[in-house]
């Protein structure tokens, strides 16, 4: 019976390595079934991957054969594939084979095959791997805050008023804005203390570039100083690190989507 988290090995694998079977099976569940594909197959509770284990020489004497058959079946694999390169690499060396043609292939599989290559020196290192990506695959990925901007060095206050203010707006129209209200506090009690069209027409005399303040940009200043603060939920966060925001949206410094003069 095959569980949802364990390893299971090639029974080709594990009657030609059975030593590596007995070391698994100290520190993970292990099951031996014959593989259609690849010798190792892992299964955690959050995705599985297939492993295909190449010793160097073993490697190098399937190039021109049954590695391409080999890497076909595990390209159709519905997870990751990965291939384990056992050994130094440079032995290659000590055979006929040309360097520029194996670095060539090397390059072929992980390229166009897209099939990721982890270089190990020994058994023991293919071990410590294969347990590694097992406890890998069965972690829960937890949700993490993270600062939405960092300061790399100590600021004097004017650099830190624009830093801040920079995050609402982009450095252009921070730097317009406290060139012309003298103070952060100043700013901000302005945005706090007036609606949005009574702002657009004191930001009139403010240029950024030549040109006034985008209505856009003015809104979105209002919305952020007047908004009440609330923890961040999980979900959240999982919307704020799915991936690229949409056409139109601010970046979390803000700088990278505004349009400023």
């Amino acid at each position: 019976m095959i569980r949802k988290t364990m390893i299971v090995v090639d029974a080709n694998e594990a009657s030609e390595n059975s030593k590596m079977v007995e070391s698994l099976r100290k520190v993970v569940e292990v099951a031996v079934r014959p593989l259609e594909a690849g010798d190792y197959l892992i299964l955690g509770a959050n995705g599985k991957a297939l492993v295909e284990r190449k010793r160097i020489f073993d490697f190098l004497n399937s190039l021109k054969g049954r590695l391409w058959d080999q890497l076909t079946a595990l390209k159709s694999f519905d997870g990751e594939r990965l291939l384990i390169l056992e050994g130094y690499l440079g032995l290659y060396r000590k055979s006929k084979w040309n360097e520029a043609a194996v670095l060539g292939l090397i390059d072929r599989i992980v390229v166009e095959w897209e099939i990721p290559i982890i270089p190990t020196p020994d058994v023991k290192a293919t071990l410590t791997y294969l347990v590694w990506k097992h406890k890998k695959l069965g972690e829960e990925e937890k949700l993490r805050e993270y600062p939405l901007r960092v300061s790399g060095r100590e600021m004097t206050p004017q650099e830190q008023a624009l830093y801040t203010l920079e995050g609402l707006c982009g450095h252009k129209t921070a730097k317009a804005l406290l060139t012309h209200f003298k103070t952060l506090g100043d700013v901000i009690a302005l945005f706090h203390g007036h609606s949005i069209a009574e702002l657009e027409s004191m930001l009139r005399e403010v240029k950024v570039g030549g040109r006034r303040i985008p209505s856009t940009t003015i809104r979105r200043m209002h919305t952020a100083v007047n908004t009440v603060y609330t923890e961040p939920t999980p979900t959240w966060l999982e919307d704020r690190d799915a991936g690229p925001r949409g056409e139109g949206e601010d970046s979390g410094q803000g700088a990278k989507g505004e349009r400023e003069g």
